[in-house]
């Protein structure tokens, strides 16, 4: 076998062993990303083989990443925050090596498949920790949650961290089941829902409410309004039905259940007042938190509970501008090829992939998703997958031109 094969083949080795891996645990997955580097740069060096692709989101990333480390260099701990920007911000090597690494559509439609499959194992899992109530792969006992239901955490051993990965899952499998009409996507996006559902995590279900009646817009009027329909009677009969879930949603609205989020809110506005447009730097919020904290109950301290405020108070305004540009450009990417598109995987990793960065954006205005190791490598390994797809279009598309000319 030649050598480039070699090469190529460990970089997709490396990403097939980061899907695989990714719904039970973050150890595997790592080493995934390290397989493909290792693939990728031996490939360069003996083959002069460089395959570097560039996308326009990566004009606001370079931009948000070097705004990060300057203000981590000018941060009180400049040591610290210069590591913290290293540790925080490398999962997203994971969406550069599937976007220079993957070629066909093929290989694209495997990883998409070989994730979901692994991911199942976690959701049927997750759904005996509903009724089960015990972890058994830490051994620790569950959180109960109302009478004879207990909070689903999956591998993860976190409810919130879990609850994304399923969100993932469930956009993944609805666009696969949409494009494809096959039974095991309506089953997968079923437990993926349930168990959804069974990590009670609030930030997670504002996402799906949000994203489930624009995903089925995309098909057409009466679809969207037929799904959201139902959709709502879903809910409703569940509230009903579920005392537990019912308290659950309520606390959505109860100020009193949220004061701790309000307070670190508040808190983040004022440490940004005083460090507008450099921040603070990140991983400096314990740092000066007690010098900014607003009067009130606390359960927890150790982020501001909203990834736009955390980067906000880490990197100013410019650092929150990038940022947002980044998602505004994977999602035009998205919805564009959801428009676009005619085959069927680019179609559904299309929906998969924009509906998930809409998920995570959603959930991130109550929650740290982004600045969570395991979500940010999910995020990441989304946008991967959804721009790969964009590149595989425009490159059929563009092998169609000229056979169509010549007819």
């Amino acid at each position: 076998m030649k050598p480039r094969m070699t090469f190529r083949n460990l970089q997709l080795i490396g990403i097939f062993l980061f899907a695989v891996s990714l719904p039970i645990s973050h150890v595997p997955a790592q080493l995934g990303i390290a397989l493909a580097a290792i693939g990728w740069f031996a490939d360069g060096v003996v083959n002069k083989r460089w395959c570097v692709r560039w996308h326009g989101l990566m004009l606001p990333l370079i931009c948000y990443i070097a705004w990060n480390v300057l203000s981590a260099a000018l941060s009180e701990r400049p040591g610290h925050s210069l590591g913290a920007v290293l540790d925080n911000e490398w999962p997203l090597f994971v969406m550069l090596f599937i976007y220079w690494c993957v070629d066909d559509v093929e290989t694209l439609r495997r990883i998409v498949h070989t994730f979901l499959a692994a991911a199942s194992i976690a959701l049927v899992y997750s759904l005996w920790q509903v009724f089960g109530g015990f972890e058994l792969y830490r051994g620790v006992p569950l959180d109960r949650m109302g009478s004879g239901f207990f909070r689903a955490v999956g591998f993860y051993g976190f409810y919130l961290t879990f609850a994304a990965l399923a969100m993932v899952v469930f956009f993944f499998s609805a666009g696969f089941m949409q494009e494809m009409k096959k039974w095991y996507f309506f089953l997968l996006s079923g437990l993926s829902m349930l168990s959804i559902v069974g990590t009670f995590a609030r930030s997670i279900w504002l996402a799906l409410g949000a994203a489930i009646p624009v995903i089925a817009f995309t098909r057409g009027r009466k679809i969207g309004v037929a799904v959201s329909s139902m959709l709502l009677l879903l809910v409703t009969v569940g509230l009903l039905a579920v005392p537990a879930l019912r308290f659950r949603a309520e606390s959505i609205l109860d100020a009193g259940q949220n004061e701790t989020r309000l307070n670190l809110w508040r808190t983040s506005l004022q440490i940004w007042k005083d460090y507008p447009v450099l921040g603070i730097g990140e991983d400096n919020w314990d740092l000066v938190f007690d010098r900014y904290r607003v009067e009130g109950f606390y359960d927890t301290t150790v982020h501001a509970h909203n990834d736009y405020l955390t980067i906000l108070v880490a990197s100013g305004i410019p650092g929150l501008l990038a940022f947002l540009a980044i998602w505004a450009l994977v999602l035009l990417a998205g919805f564009r090829l959801i428009r676009r598109s005619e085959n069927a995987t680019v179609k559904a990793v299309g929906l998969g992939g924009t509906f998930s960065v809409m998920g995570f954006m959603i959930g991130g205005i109550f929650q740290n998703y982004y600045g969570t190791f395991i979500n940010c490598l999910q995020w990441w390994f989304v946008v991967g997958l959804l721009i790969t797809a964009e590149r595989i279009h425009i490159d059929t598309r563009r092998e169609e031109i000229p056979s169509s000319t010549q007819s």
